[in-house]
This record gives C-alpha cells, sequence and structure tokens, in this order.
C-alpha cells in the first residue's frame, strides 16, 4: 500500500491556537502506515492519537492544553445562500435548499363562453383573459420537477358587439336581454370578472432544451363582477350603462395547463367546469381560455 501523507496539523493548529491562545506551529505529521487518527477534546486539551492497523504501538500526540481558568469558545458555521433574479421563468428568490420564491405566468388568451344559451351572443373574439398567474408563489424544486403553490390575479371580460340586444341587470336573475332603445346605435355590452387565483401547479422540464410542461389546478375567489354597455341613441348621444348587481359564483376551480418552449413562453389552456354565474334562471356557460404564457 502506497505511504499516506496527512497535513493534519494544518487543520487542527488554527483552532488550536485559538482556543489555547497560541500561535499555530509550522507542524507537519507524517503517517506512512494504514492508520486511524483519533482527535480527542476533554478538560485537559487537545490530543490526537495514532492507532496503526498492524499491530504497533500507539502514539498520541498533544496539540493544545487548556490552562485552569482560561475561557474557552467554540463555533460552528452553516454555509448557506440566495439570490435574486429576474430572466428564465420570471424573478426568483432562490436559496440555497430546493425551496424558492417565485413571481411568474402572465397570461393572455380569447375565452370561449362554452355552453351559452342559445342566442345570447357572447363572442370569442371580442372575449379575452388577462392574467399574472403567479404575483407570488413558494416552489419546491428536484431536478427537473418542481410543485409550486401561490397566489395570482385574472381578469376575464365576456363581449358581445353583434346582436340585436344589449345585457341588463335583473332582479331575478342578475342579469337579462332587452333590446337597444328604439333608434339607437348597437354598440357593445360585456361581463367582466376579476378573480383571486390560489394555483397548485406540477412543472416537470426536459432538460435544457428550454420546454417543459405544466398543469394544476386553481381555486378561485371571484371578488368582483360588473356589467357595461355602450350605445349611441337616435340622437347621437352616448350612454353607459354599468352595474355591479350581477349574480356571479363567488368560488370557483378552474384546471390549467401550459407547454412553454423557450424562456417560459408558450402556449396554455384554461377551463372552468363550472358556471360563471350562479342562480335561478341565470344564463349558464362555462369559459374555456387559450392563449400565451409568459415567464411561466
Amino acid at each position: 500500500m502506497k505511504p499516506h501523507y496527512i497535513s493534519l496539523a494544518l487543520a487542527i493548529l488554527p483552532i488550536a491556537a485559538s482556543a489555547a491562545g497560541k500561535e499555530s506551529a509550522d507542524t507537519l505529521i507524517s503517517v506512512e502506515k494504514p492508520s486511524t487518527l483519533v482527535i480527542t477534546e476533554n478538560a485537559q486539551g487537545i490530543s490526537v492519537s495514532i492507532l496503526p492497523h498492524d499491530g504497533e504501538t500507539p502514539s498520541t500526540l498533544d496539540i493544545a492544553e487548556y490552562r485552569s481558568g482560561q475561557a474557552i469558545s467554540t463555533e460552528q458555521q452553516n454555509s448557506s445562500y440566495f439570490t435574486l433574479n429576474a430572466g428564465d421563468g420570471g424573478a426568483v428568490f432562490k436559496t440555497s435548499s430546493h425551496w424558492n420564491v417565485v413571481s411568474n405566468g402572465l397570461i393572455i388568451g380569447l375565452v370561449n363562453p362554452m355552453g351559452q344559451p342559445e342566442n345570447f351572443g357572447l363572442q370569442w373574439a371580442k372575449s379575452f383573459e388577462i392574467g399574472w398567474l403567479n404575483t407570488l408563489a413558494v416552489r419546491y424544486s428536484h431536478r427537473g420537477a418542481a410543485l409550486s403553490l401561490g397566489i395570482g390575479l385574472d381578469w376575464r371580460n365576456y363581449k358581445t358587439t353583434t346582436t340585436g340586444h344589449r345585457y341588463m341587470p335583473d332582479s331575478a336573475t342578475g342579469i337579462a336581454t332587452a333590446p337597444y332603445p328604439e333608434g339607437a346605435t348597437h354598440g357593445s355590452s360585456r361581463i367582466k370578472i376579476f378573480s383571486l387565483g390560489f394555483p397548485l401547479l406540477y412543472t416537470q422540464k426536459f432538460g435544457k432544451s428550454g420546454m417543459a410542461v405544466t398543469a394544476g389546478a386553481i381555486l378561485n375567489l371571484n371578488t368582483h363582477g360588473s356589467l357595461l354597455t355602450k350605445y349611441t341613441d337616435s340622437k347621437g348621444h352616448e350612454w353607459e350603462e354599468y352595474s355591479t348587481a350581477i349574480s356571479r359564483r363567488r368560488v370557483s376551480c378552474d384546471i390549467f395547463g401550459a407547454l412553454t418552449f423557450y424562456k417560459g413562453c408558450g402556449l396554455y389552456v384554461r377551463y372552468s367546469p363550472q358556471s360563471v354565474l350562479k342562480g335561478p334562471g341565470v344564463p349558464d356557460f362555462h369559459p374555456l381560455s387559450v392563449g400565451l404564457t409568459l415567464f411561466l
């Protein structure tokens, strides 16, 4: 077996000198045979015992001697780090562990009001969604996989511009259809819902390709809803009819999926199996959003 040379004193003596108040000595211990080194600290000081594996007599080297009445202190350090960057996947506060605090997931898309009543008139090409999926979230990552729980914001507008009727508040159902005033130029009606979302999402990255798949569910607190109709009457006066007295569903759940291609940019799909509005006789429809993701 080849000889083993261990510069033990270089590692031990600075600690001993700090503990015993002495300067470190320029000492080199050379162990040429397979041996076990035992470092011992007791009330008398620090010593190193060399126990040869071939059965020869062990030897002990005193590294430091503690004098009576001398104060002794020890110190333990736990190395950690954090970084804050804005780039791939949005803003990330990263610690030395696998837990991150992130802000990401801007989404812009069109909304299809699926299942709406016949002739209700909401248009996919005119209805849109703008959202910030994770305004703030905690994320646990392991290799290419990550699980996050966050809080986000979402605005969805359901709009019609081509029908011969407008939407109006109704005391019984919250929203009802009615014709425009006689001689009026048809304008537009829209239903807007603002939601505070709590997304639970799983993401799987595919190596260094930049591609990733994200899927999960979003619990929505639909905190605000409003109805706005605009038109011009027969005398050329512009009118706006606005109301917040609509019967929105207060809590809903969405299914979310996204495929990202490069630096968090890609496509997403979001569907709600529950109706947007709630109440007896209220128009029933389920939104399906399709659009772009940024920094997800």
